[in-house]
């Protein structure tokens, strides 16, 4: 019975795109991709059938459906965009107008599809049906499934409270009825997964992905230049994402949305979207799925905070001598101030996988540590404009470096496992033990992050700049200061705590 449901959904979705208008390329099919743990997808035929004309109408070629580069794979009139434009022209009502016009984007899109769902009459019903019912974003995951992220940052993105509070506000006094916050939760969440961000018909644009953004709301990205509108594209949201294999990108500098090829594609592979540079952990809170092909663009946050507390406490080496002395709160309030006027302070900071454009320590973290840990002359000689933030060359001393890992190590250690115990659970799990989807996911995804967390590390370590200009304390045994400070309980710092290789990298510790 899921099945025919499945199909006659489907056959139903196709014919309503033939009768809005919708122009598709005879080489695309729409392919069932259930066996492969996903929904529907756009695929290219493994062949397809044509008239001969070298015979009559009724001698048929079987040809090879490839495409070639800047070919139309399929084209939308904007009149059957699901938007709150659209919606209002389709119903004539002007009862929620204001309303919806004082509501973020997204929430007033969220309000337009549970409307056009509860009309029996929908100009969109067709579409609404292939839409999700059951996603995997994080929003739906349970205290205990999320539990499994350990220390991952996503965690403080979610947002579901702050969600709830906006349904309250603006979605319920609408009155709509058969609606609750879970609904409220489903529909806005297939809308942050599947929603583009569209020019007006005034501008052109090229638009790379869903929602393709920095910012972690459901907020429109309007820009200053041209005015942008929220909406469901039907059959565009249904292509799949991949960094490595994108192959097509909708286009919107024509009077019909265009999604047309960017390479050549051969006949039956899958055709790829992209959401862009997105690390695994936003992959999973706005589309509810990873994949090992945005492995690449993980990132691990490091918090202003954990910084600053590393601030104010001393820095040992290994073998017991003071590297530098913490500072005072005064002395941490004036160095922060500072650092935002030179505009290299940040709630949090981005480590990345080390490419030849992007190191994987930011300039701007960088450039804060240097404030910390710079001598008190010089950091008069920058407050009163007579010396400049240095290059980044100049930033990474071996003290800032010493320090930088030290921190990183403080968010290691805010993990309940090590990377290797993860690498072992992930092996029993393709070991056949038994495991959710959901957990293999949170696995991976904190995985990916202390993999960043430790070549980060390993690059910090391996600065080698002056010391010039830095506070670095004089040498005193680690025996004589531990006598004025009460104990500390750490964990053992040891080889098996983080990835292998040429040593663990972290060889400063904080008192």
């Amino acid at each position: 019975m899921e099945i025919d449901d499945f199909q006659a959904t489907t056959e139903a979705f196709l014919s309503w795109l033939s009768e809005v208008g919708v122009r598709i390329n005879a080489k695309m099919v729409l392919k069932d991709l259930r066996s492969e743990g996903r929904g529907r997808g756009v695929s290219l035929r493994s062949y397809f059938v044509l008239p001969d004309p070298s015979f009559d109408s009724n001698v048929f070629l079987v040809a090879a459906a490839g495409f070639e580069e800047d070919e139309l794979v399929f084209s939308i009139p904007r009149g059957a965009v699901l938007n709150v434009g659209n919606v209002l022209s389709s119903t004539g009502s002007t009862n929620w107008r204001e309303s919806l016009q004082n509501m973020p984007s997204w929430l007033s899109l969220t309000a337009a599809m549970i409307s056009e769902g509860q009309r029996s009459n929908s100009q969109w019903a067709p579409y609404l049906a292939v839409l999700p019912k059951k996603l995997d974003s994080l929003v739906f995951w349970s205290e205990e499934e999320l539990a499994e992220l350990q220390a991952c940052s996503v965690l403080q993105k979610i947002g579901r409270a702050g969600a709830e509070e906006m349904f309250g506000k603006h979605l319920v006094p609408l009155g709509i009825a058969n609606s609750n916050y879970e609904f409220y939760h489903r529909v806005a969440s297939v809308i942050m997964a599947y929603a583009f961000d569209i020019p007006e018909e005034d501008n052109t644009k090229h638009i790379p992905g869903p929602l393709d953004d920095d910012n972690d709301d459901l907020v429109s990205d309007d820009g200053k230049d041209e005015k942008t509108i929220l909406s469901m594209i039907p059959l565009a949201d249904m292509l799949n994402a991949d960094a490595e294999r994108n192959n097509a990108r909708l286009c919107c500098d024509n009077e019909e949305l265009e999604m047309r090829t960017i390479k050549p594609i051969a006949a039956g592979e899958e055709i790829f979207n992209d959401y862009g540079q997105l690390p695994r952990s936003d992959l999973l809170r706005r589309y509810g799925y990873i994949t090992e092909n945005y492995a690449i663009y993980d990132v691990a946050e490091i918090s202003a905070s954990s910084i600053i507390s590393v601030a104010g406490k001393k820095l040992f080496t290994q073998a017991g001598e003071t590297l530098v002395e913490g500072l005072t709160a005064n002395e941490i309030e004036k160095r922060v101030a500072l650092a935002e006027r030179e505009g290299c302070f940040e709630e949090s900071y981005d480590l990345v996988h080390s490419r030849p454009e992007e190191p994987a320590v930011p300039v701007e973290l960088l450039a804060f540590v240097y404030i910390l840990l710079v001598d008190d002359e010089t950091l008069e000689a920058i407050l009163n404009s007579k010396a400049s933030i240095p290059r980044r060359s100049k930033l990474c001393s071996q003290l800032v470096g010493k320090f930088l890992s030290a921190v990183i190590w403080s968010k290691i250690m805010d993990y309940t496992t090590t990377w290797e115990e993860d690498c072992g659970i992930l092996k029993d799990i393709r070991n056949d033990e038994p495991c959710s989807t959901r957990k293999l996911m949170a696995v991976q995804v904190r995985k990916g992050e202390k993999a960043v967390l430790k070549k980060s590390g390993q690059e910090a370590e391996a600065f080698d700049g002056s010391n010039a200009r830095m506070r670095v304390a004089k040498k005193k045994s680690l025996a004589r200061e531990s006598q004025k400070m009460p104990p500390v309980q750490q964990r053992a710092v040891t080889d098996d705590s983080i990835p292998s290789g040429k040593g663990n990298g972290f060889s400063g510790r904080v008192l």
